[in-house]
C-alpha cells in the first residue's frame, strides 16, 4: 500500500535508508567510512525539513515502510529507496509510478535525479537520460521529460 509519508514514519524512513545504502556495494564498496558519511546526511531533522516542504509517499507492508520516495516543487526526486529485503519487487517502481500520478497535477515538465552508480541501470530503464554520454561516473545526474 502507497500513501503519503507522516513524520512519525521517520523511525521506519531511517531503517529503510540505512538498509538501501548498506546494500548498494557497487557505491561505498563497504568502507564503513563511505557508508557513515551518506547515512550522517538522513537524520531526524532533516527528514521532518524535508517532509514538511517535498512531496513523499512511503510503501507499507504489513503497517511496515519498506520504501519511500520524495519529490521537490521542482521536479527533483531527493529520495528513493528501498529496504534491502524488499528490492526488486516493484516497490520502487510503484512508488516512482504513484509520483508520476501526483505530478500529473502539477506543471512540472521535466524531472531528475542525483543518482549512484547501482542506480543508474535502474533510472535508465525507466527512460531518463544522462548528461554525459560518455561514460558513466560514480554519481550522475539523471533526468526526464514529461509529456
Amino acid at each position: 500500500m502507497i500513501r503519503e509519508g507522516k513524520v512519525q514514519d521517520i523511525p521506519q524512513i531511517i531503517n529503510v535508508i540505512q538498509d538501501s545504502i548498506r546494500s548498494c556495494v557497487d557505491d561505498h564498496h563497504r568502507h564503513e567510512s563511505d557508508i557513515q558519511a551518506w547515512l550522517e546526511r538522513y537524520t531526524d531533522a532533516q527528514l521532518m525539513s524535508d517532509m514538511l516542504s517535498n512531496d513523499c509517499w512511503v510503501y507499507l507492508i504489513h503497517d511496515q515502510v519498506v520504501g519511500i520516495i520524495m519529490i521537490t516543487d521542482q521536479g527533483h526526486i531527493k529520495m528513493h529507496f528501498v529496504a534491502m529485503p524488499s528490492q526488486r519487487m516493484g516497490i520502487g517502481s510503484a512508488l516512482y509510478e504513484h509520483m508520476l500520478s501526483k505530478l500529473s497535477l502539477k506543471n512540472i515538465s521535466k524531472i531528475d535525479v542525483d543518482s549512484t552508480l547501482s542506480s543508474i541501470p535502474y533510472y535508465l530503464n525507466l527512460g531518463f537520460q544522462t548528461h554525459r554520454p560518455s561514460g558513466l561516473d560514480l554519481n550522475q545526474t539523471l533526468y526526464k521529460y514529461l509529456f
